[in-house]
């Protein structure tokens, strides 16, 4: 079986979720919804939206975590805190414990209405990791496995024309071994 390259498994950005930095999570969650519905068949869901700046270059993607970081409400004025200062209770902790009694006790219409206003920019991860198209799999490998990231941004020179994503790297090793079809 000849080799195979990174231009081989990457989803170009055409069939990719992409969003304008200044969408809101709910423009985020419309795109990605339309974008699983045109993919290929055989191919796995997106976990991700990628970010593009005004300039059209990807910047980072909104993943699951962000998504929920933007649904997260501020804490709440709590007024004095002079008693848990007293008790010996510290920042991290006072910090932790509100946050978690913010989300156990939030309600999930806010959430919702959360999503229309809260913008993208605001909990977007950046894209830092890319791998040129012509590199082989055995590259995006490395690469992976070294940044212990989900998808790697495929450039052509210094423009990103694709994503790799982790699932399909993994769906392609897998039939190979399976099948006996490693490249020599």
């Amino acid at each position: 079986m000849p080799a195979r390259y990174v231009r081989d498994l990457m989803l170009p950005l055409s069939e990719y979720a992409v969003v304008d930095e200044e969408a809101t999570i709910a423009d985020a969650l419309a795109k990605l919804q339309e974008a699983v519905k045109r993919l290929p068949p055989g191919r796995q869901p997106h976990q991700a939206v990628l970010v593009r700046n005004r300039r059209g270059e990807i910047i980072g993607k909104v993943h699951y975590f962000a998504f929920l970081r933007a649904l997260v409400p501020e804490r709440k004025s709590m007024g004095s805190l002079g008693v848990l200062e007293r008790a010996g209770v510290g920042d991290d902790l006072r910090d932790t414990s509100m946050q978690l009694l913010d989300l156990l006790t939030g309600d999930l219409v806010n959430l919702c209405e959360r999503a229309k206003h809260v913008q993208v920019r605001d909990v977007y991860t950046s894209a830092t990791v890319s791998i040129q198209e012509d590199a082989p799999l055995s590259d995006a490998i490395r690469m992976f496995v070294s940044h212990q990231t989900l998808s790697l941004l495929v450039r052509r020179r210094e423009e990103t024309v694709g994503i790799l994503r982790l699932s399909d790297l993994f769906q392609e090793l897998s039939r190979q071994i399976l099948e006996g079809t490693c490249p020599e």
